[in-house]
C-alpha cells in the first residue's frame, strides 16, 4: 500500500463551518431579514460574478465592499466593514481542526487549497500551528475547480500527487484532483467524524481529535 504524505484541505465548510450561516447572520444584523446569500450567490449573476471576480484576485476588497453593498441593498458608508461583518459569525469544527494539526504533528505534510478573497481569517495562529502551505484563490489568480490551482498546490506541498489526500465539500472539485493522482474525499458538513475516521484509515494513525 502506498504510504500518503500530504493533505491539502478545503476551508469554508470543511474546517468551518458552512460560510453562509454566517453570511446571513450578518444580513440579519443590518434588517435585511429573509435574504439568503446563498440563494442570492446561486441565482444572481451580478453577485455570483463579483465574488467569482474576488477569488481570483481581479478585484480587490475595496473595490468590491461597495458593489456587493450595493447588490444587498446595504448603504454605502457601512461598506467598508462588509466583509469583516460576513465572516464575523463563522465557526470552526473543533473535529477537524484538531485532526489536521494532529496529521501535521504526525509529520504530514499540510496545506490550505481555498477559494477565498477573505485574507483576514488565515492570520489566526491556527494555520501557523497546522499548515505547512496556504493556497487561496485570490492570492494566486485561479479558483477550483480549475486544475492550475490543484497543480500549484501540489508544488508548493512538495509531495508527489499520488502521495495526497485532498478534502472538500463540492463534488465538482475532486475530480481535478483526481486526475493528478490524489486520494479525494467528499466531506460532509453534518458528519465531520466521517471525514476524521477517513483521514485516519488513509495515513494509519488513530485518535486523531484526542491529539
Amino acid at each position: 500500500m502506498r504510504r500518503l504524505e500530504g493533505l491539502l484541505i478545503d476551508v469554508g465548510g470543511v474546517l468551518t463551518g458552512d460560510i453562509f450561516v454566517s453570511f446571513d447572520a450578518y444580513c440579519a444584523r443590518m434588517g435585511l431579514d429573509g435574504l439568503s446569500f446563498r440563494d442570492l450567490y446561486f441565482g444572481s449573476a451580478e453577485a455570483k460574478d463579483l465574488l467569482h471576480r474576488l477569488e481570483i484576485g481581479a478585484i480587490d476588497a475595496d473595490e468590491a465592499q461597495p458593489r456587493l453593498a450595493q447588490i444587498l441593498g446595504i448603504p454605502q458608508e457601512r461598506s467598508d466593514d462588509l466583509f469583516a461583518g460576513l465572516y464575523a459569525d463563522l465557526e470552526y469544527i473543533p473535529e477537524m481542526t484538531r485532526a489536521v494539526e494532529a496529521l501535521r504533528r504526525h509529520g504530514v505534510r499540510t496545506g490550505v487549497l481555498s477559494n477565498s478573497w477573505w485574507y483576514p481569517m488565515y492570520d489566526r495562529p491556527f494555520y501557523a500551528r497546522a499548515f505547512d502551505v496556504q493556497v487561496v484563490s485570490g492570492k494566486v489568480g485561479v479558483r477550483k475547480p480549475d486544475p492550475a490551482i490543484f497543480e500549484r498546490g501540489v508544488r508548493e506541498l512538495g509531495v508527489a500527487p499520488q502521495r495526497i489526500v485532498f478534502v472538500d465539500d463540492f463534488e465538482e472539485n475532486l475530480p481535478p484532483a483526481r486526475a493528478l493522482g490524489m486520494t479525494a474525499v467528499l466531506h460532509d458538513p453534518h458528519a465531520p467524524e466521517r471525514t476524521v475516521a477517513e483521514l485516519e484509515r488513509l495515513f494509519d494513525v488513530s485518535g486523531l481529535v484526542l491529539w
